[in-house]
């Protein structure tokens, strides 16, 4: 199927095809995206080949003038001059954007109606075939808590269905820096807040510095790998090399995009889940209108969501 999204811009003009069948014509445009802040952007596309036109202008802004503040530049021109001659202030900048906030078993109320729903139509439709791959990816997973607590809810749910699954779960983020911690999966007591008692004793051994070290049963269940949700020459990490995913969660993902890309995002996450599959979206995220007659509502305040077709 042929789909056209026209996003007006007036830096850029890109044309992007995707092999399976999307079609996509970009030019962003926004007052944002001009003058001093345009060449800021610039600047980090071209030192870091980050681009983040298609992202949030607001939340863009706001994050150039904290980081203008914090580094004692105190204008924007000030601040050009800093990203040009200090090396390392590029990185500071991106890693501004990059604010990753997340706890295991982020909004407990979620993952407790997520478990009721296990296993997914489409997982049990597969076991009746012999098949007992369960898929999933974690899209946008900063430093890992997302597909370690997914991993511990599996676990929990396999011991007591007594059912050994072949678990595939794939957790991909574009941040190289916060897939190498995830890797460590080394987290400070406040990352488990939110957890119970019993599944830190089982689940986390807890070292000389008071950190909190996953066990390796559950890394072990995990995949990190970088994927950028913008690629336009895949819709699924190559680690995972197809989609036909049982379980998708992309939660407060979306919502660091504007419009448009929310919709080139979305259109990824629908071809990559299977029929009958589950997606998992952020508190304030829903999905966009052209796929919103294709998934059914398990839970409107979980923002859990069936694809129909």
């Amino acid at each position: 199927m042929l789909r056209m999204f026209l996003i007006t811009n007036r830096l850029t003009d890109r044309y992007l095809h995707f092999r399976w069948g999307l079609h996509v014509i970009v030019q962003v445009k926004n007052s944002m995206f001009e003058g001093e802040y345009a060449e800021i952007l610039n600047i980090l596309k071209d030192e870091r080949n980050f681009d983040f036109y298609a992202y949030n202008p607001g939340m863009l802004e706001r994050r150039i003038q904290n980081r203008i503040i914090r580094s004692g530049a105190n204008s924007p021109k000030n601040y050009i001059e800093l990203l040009k001659t200090d090396p390392a202030e590029p990185t500071h900048l991106i890693e501004n954007f990059m604010i990753n906030v997340s706890r295991f078993f982020r909004d407990p109320l979620s993952f407790e109606f997520l478990a009721k729903l296990l296993p997914p139509a489409s997982f049990s439709a597969k076991l009746k075939r012999g098949d007992r791959s369960f898929r999933i990816w974690s899209a946008g997973c900063s430093h890992g808590e997302e597909p370690y607590s997914v991993a511990i809810l599996l676990k929990e749910w396999m011991q007591h269905e007594k059912l050994a699954l072949n678990v595939e779960l794939f957790a991909t983020d574009y941040d190289a820096i916060a897939l190498a911690k995830a890797r460590l999966g080394v987290f400070p007591a406040d990352s488990i807040v939110d957890m119970k008692h019993g599944l830190v004793e089982r689940y986390f051994r807890q070292n000389a510095n008071g950190f909190f070290e996953v066990a390796p049963e559950i890394k072990a269940m995990v995949q990190f790998s970088e994927y950028d949700l913008l690629d336009h020459n895949s819709y699924v990490p190559s680690d995972s090399i197809f989609g036909e995913f049982d379980l998708v969660l992309c939660r407060n993902v979306l919502i660091y995009f504007n419009k448009e890309y929310q919709e080139f995002i979305f259109a990824k996450l629908h071809r990559a889940l299977a029929i009958q599959g589950m997606l998992v979206l952020g508190e304030s995220e829903i999905p966009v209108a052209q796929f919103g007659k294709k998934f059914r509502c398990e839970c409107e305040h979980c923002k859990i969501y069936e694809k129909e077709q």
